[in-house]
């Protein structure tokens, strides 16, 4: 069995849609990237600091930063790419899962991995 499953992983590793994932994730380590990313977490962290003191602030300045920063990320060609590819990988492997658990049982429920 284990044969088997080494085996299975090692075609998933050459399916074109696990490279082209590799791929994308690998463009995400760009330094402009990596760098907006960081500010984007930071200006979260920041919000949720100051959430404990919004009925003394006006915290309506760093929500616009956020959304400006979340519309940037959105925006980014880099990023879209890597979540296609992301969900590209996320659909195939939940074909597969649905192969190798779909026929062990028909009372074994596969709902949370549906859509």
């Amino acid at each position: 069995m284990e044969e088997i499953l080494d085996r299975l992983i090692e075609q998933i590793k050459l399916d074109q849609r696990y490279l082209d994932y590799i791929e994308a994730e690998k463009k995400l380590h760009d330094d402009d990237i990596e760098s907006l990313l960081k500010e984007y977490q930071d200006k979260l962290s920041e919000y949720e600091d100051l959430k404990k003191y919004e009925q003394y602030i006006d915290n309506q300045e760093i929500k616009n930063e956020i959304r400006k920063l979340k519309k940037e990320i959105g925006e980014n060609p880099v990023i879209i790419d890597y979540y296609q590819k992301y969900h590209n990988l996320n659909d195939f492997l939940e074909q597969i899962t649905k192969i190798v658990f779909g026929n062990i049982s028909k009372q074994l429920d596969l709902s949370p991995y549906e859509f």
